[in-house]
């Protein structure tokens, strides 16, 4: 082991020889102060010495490369002092590497919104502004209408295919080809086998049953045909009454029934009939026993159409849950009540958009048998884009 003295005017001095000629893993073994010159000690000048010691060979080891990093713990006060210079040092080097990996982060930020900004351009040239103005305004428009972000990014993914520096007329013309587009042509009743079997499914409250004696009441009277009535809503209260009125008002029958077995019996009975409306139970789309009944009796039934009854005034988060839960029963039709109770439209487009099924009816109020006509998607893009609503 190699030990030296050294003399120097402060602790800073001192420390900074023995590193520059013993090498960081140097060992503090004593410092202390020391007056040189003067006469017989008096008007001496006051020094640090600072004895030091190394290894002839120092060893290359983990525990050296440590010692290049870290500060010594067995070192004294003075060597303290050193190691707080060190750490400042040290910490001022991870602040600069903080910032470093911050200028980092922001430029991959700004390429990322450079490259956004290529993405979405269809061009920089004299269009280009305008036609950017005219996208914000279809985006705002249809977010306005609580549009799905999904469906709205698919919208104008098309408009910027179809569109070359077009006007924000034109835009808005085309946006709305595209929402008729996805709301693709209505499929009202159509009756293909005797007896076509209608049935209506859906949360309670959505107007089924007033649905029905207007598509009952329609048959009857303007389309001549013999329709029956069939209800299993007998947990509401006034529900079988309500649609027996009906019955009675049309002239046309209306048969109860409580459980699937049931089922042939009733449609034996109505043997004759050309059009057969079933009228179920409303329930919350969370109650799976409800909706586990409401698909037994369904699957008796056998309907040759399936209605989902969605009420234009739910909540559109709500609307992809009620689709969800309701799936099993396999409805192929979506059929929107109370289009005149709300200015919110964009549950519609969302509801064909994830369901796949197309449109058949909407209601417009309480009156029977007015106040329906099957779904038209130029009224409804109409009525999404803010234009006149007449299809």
């Amino acid at each position: 082991m190699k030990i030296k003295t050294y003399i120097a005017d402060n602790v800073q001095e001192a420390l900074y020889k023995v590193k520059s000629e013993m090498g960081r893993d140097a060992i503090i073994l004593q410092t202390r102060k020391i007056k040189t010159g003067g006469i017989f000690g008096l008007f001496g000048k006051t020094r640090v010495e600072v004895i030091a010691a190394c290894e002839l060979e120092p060893k290359k080891s983990i525990e050296s490369s440590i010692n290049l990093t870290l500060p010594r713990i067995n070192m004294k006060a003075s060597e303290n002092m050193f190691n707080y210079t060190e750490n400042i040092n040290a910490l001022k080097s991870s602040i600069e590497e903080n910032q470093i990996e911050d200028i980092k982060n922001e430029l991959q930020e700004v390429k990322r919104l450079i490259k956004e900004i290529y993405d979405n351009k269809d061009s920089l040239g004299k269009n280009g502004f305008k036609k950017a103005k005219s996208f914000q305004g279809v985006i705002e428009r249809l977010t306005s209408m609580e549009v799905k972000d999904e469906v709205i990014k698919v919208i104008v993914n098309n408009l910027k295919k179809d569109s070359n520096g077009n006007n924000s007329k034109t835009l808005l013309e085309n946006a709305k080809n595209e929402i008729i587009k996805m709301i693709n042509q209505p499929e009202p009743i159509k009756i293909k086998e005797i007896p076509a079997k209608i049935a209506l499914i859906g949360p309670t409250g959505v107007g089924k049953t007033t649905t029905i004696a207007k598509l009952a009441a329609h048959y009857s009277l303007n389309e001549g045909k013999k329709v029956a009535l069939i209800t299993s809503d007998t947990y509401r209260v006034g529900a079988v009454s309500q649609l027996k009125t009906y019955g009675e008002l049309l002239e046309i029958p209306v048969e109860i029934l409580y459980e699937p077995k049931e089922a042939s019996n009733i449609l034996k009975k109505l043997n004759g009939y050309e059009i057969i409306f079933y009228d179920t139970l409303g329930t919350s789309p969370k109650n799976k026993i409800f909706l586990k009944k409401i698909k037994n009796i369904i699957e008796a039934i056998e309907p040759t159409e399936l209605h989902m009854v969605i009420s234009a005034t739910t909540k559109t988060r709500e609307v992809e849950n009620i689709l969800e839960n309701y799936k099993d029963l396999n409805y192929n039709k979506l059929l929107f009540t109370k289009i005149d109770e709300t200015n919110i439209y964009g549950l519609i487009l969302n509801a064909v958009y994830y369901s796949k099924c197309c449109l058949s009816y909407i209601t417009t109020g309480q009156n029977v048998p007015d106040d329906i006509e099957v779904a038209s998607p130029v009224k409804i893009a109409n009525l999404l884009l803010g234009e006149s609503d007449n299809a």
